[in-house]
């Protein structure tokens, strides 16, 4: 059972964030240059294109660029055309080449350029591919500032050795959630345990965080909470629903954790459900857009047999995303107005349900230090 701290102890807030760093627009473009380009950014899962020839248009490049895999290799190509700068391919599908809609400009499936009709000679003008590292399936584009080796250092916790196998998982669904917020804020919500008896009644009628535990690395954490086996008093109709689903499914021994969530700073982060993974990644668009890209897999055998189960999921998942969304958007109006008043205040964490929000806090610190 948690139990308070001392009020010397919860009063420590050396590490909390000024309001301006989350409003200022000046400090969004140092974040670009202290934070942004050093982290390998997530581009897509290997399940995306997982036959030859399978091909998925990736959001997270706004559609720039395009996720294939050729005969088992993952490739990520440019989706703009060398000739007129045309996009090409479009959502997802399967296709032995990648051909321009234009003008027919034909590429192989590692951007060779085979055809440019009505050319004497060919142009030679293959398209860009990007360099990734493959970590578990999680396909990274690297940057030489940080090198990719070190997202295998992040997801390095014992407990995950088993979770992140996504062999017997299929992708069902991709969506994007579009926010008025600094991206800082999403971060910090979801690394904050504190507001899930307050805001999230059937998020807390499926875990317990009375029994929260944490791990830290130097640029990433998990959050365990157990299966709430006893309905609590409070819920939603929807978490009833999922809930039901889960008893079902889990007839012979009751769920071995509620859920589990992985961050990687700044973006990155896994979710494990009974019976899903989500993995989604966050990206700033400035400093009050960002906009969360967000991907359901589930055992190829619920997707065959049992939509029912990922109809009640995503539904009981979308009701706390929009609370959450609520909860971000409070938290922004109101350091814009202190913000626009010339006003500073921060209160204290409690320990241990806003531990992983002081390790953020003390990360970005770092990471900002040089720049500031």
């Amino acid at each position: 059972m948690l139990t308070l701290k001392s009020v010397d102890s919860q009063a420590k807030i050396f590490s909390q964030l000024p309001v301006h760093s989350y409003i200022n627009p000046d400090i969004f473009e140092i974040e670009k240059k202290a934070i942004f380009d050093k982290y390998p950014k997530y581009l897509g899962h290997r399940l995306m294109a997982a036959e030859h020839g399978n091909y998925q248009v990736l959001d997270a490049l706004n559609q720039s660029a395009v996720l294939v895999n050729n005969h088992g290799k993952i490739n990520v190509l440019s989706n703009i055309c060398r000739h007129r700068q045309a996009l090409m391919l479009e959502n997802k599908g399967s296709t032995s080449h990648v051909v321009c809609p234009l003008h027919r400009w034909t590429y192989s499936l590692d951007g060779k350029l085979e055809g440019a009709p009505y050319f004497k000679e060919n142009p030679c003008l293959n398209l860009k591919s990007f360099p990734v590292e493959e970590i578990h399936g999680l396909i990274f584009k690297q940057t030489q500032k940080q090198p990719s080796k070190n997202m295998k250092d992040a997801m390095a916790f014992k407990q995950l050795n088993q979770l992140l196998n996504f062999e017997s998982y299929k992708l069902h669904s991709i969506k994007i959630d579009h926010y008025n917020f600094n991206w800082k804020t999403f971060i910090e919500v979801y690394l904050e345990d504190y507001h899930v008896w307050a805001f999230h009644p059937g998020l807390n009628n499926i875990v317990n965080c009375d029994d929260l535990t944490w791990e830290f690395k130097s640029f990433s954490s998990i959050q365990k909470v157990p299966f709430r086996e006893k309905d609590h008093s409070q819920s939603t109709p929807i978490y009833d629903h999922w809930k039901s689903k889960i008893n079902e499914q889990s007839t012979d021994s009751k769920p071995p954790f509620g859920a589990i969530w992985l961050t990687i700073y700044p973006f990155f982060m896994i979710e494990w459900y009974p019976n899903v993974i989500v993995v989604s990644h966050l990206i700033p668009d400035d400093a009050d857009h960002c906009r969360n890209i967000i991907e359901f897999y589930y055992p190829e055998e619920t997707i065959l047999f049992d939509q029912d189960y990922i109809a009640a999921q995503q539904a009981a998942y979308n009701e706390t995303a929009l609370e959450d969304k609520i909860i971000c958007e409070k938290m922004h109006e109101g350091r814009r107005l202190l913000f626009k008043n010339k006003q500073e205040d921060m209160g204290p964490y409690h320990e241990p349900l806003e531990d992983g929000l002081k390790h953020f806090h003390q990360w970005y610190q770092t990471e900002m230090s040089s720049y500031l």
